[in-house]
Parts: C-alpha cells; structure tokens; sequence
C-alpha cells in the first residue's frame, strides 16, 4: 500500500514539473528571469519529471489485478 502512495505522490510531482517547466519558459519567454535561469530552470524540472516518471510507472504498482488480490 506505501508504494502505490508513492507511486500516487510520484505521479502529482510529475504534473507539478510539467506545469513548473511550462511556467519557467513562459518567464522567460516575458523576459521576466533571465536566458541563463530559463535554461537552468528548464533543465532542472525537466529532470525531475524524468526522475519521479520513472518512479510513478512501476508497473508493479499500479497493476489493477494485485489490487484486487489484497483485498
């Protein structure tokens, strides 16, 4: 049961990433934060989506048929 929540958390930072990433390149894109912090920003959430995806689609977790079985 951990897992799943941890899988489940995995999954919100996952859309929190997207939608960081998508908000630092509009920043950058008003000019509001500098090229270089654009760059970083964006390679730094873009990297932490990549991280916490591979955590959130653990297919042993998220399988429907084991959560049937442990009930």
């Amino acid at each position: 049961m951990l897992n799943r929540v941890v899988s489940l958390c995995s999954f919100f930072m996952v859309i929190l990433s997207v939608v960081a990433f998508g908000l630092g390149a509009w920043w950058t894109f008003l000019s509001r934060i500098s090229q270089g912090d654009g760059v970083f920003m964006l390679f730094g959430w873009s990297l932490c989506a990549i991280v916490f995806l591979y955590r959130a689609m653990d297919p042993a977790y998220l399988d429907p048929v084991s959560i049937v079985k442990s009930r």
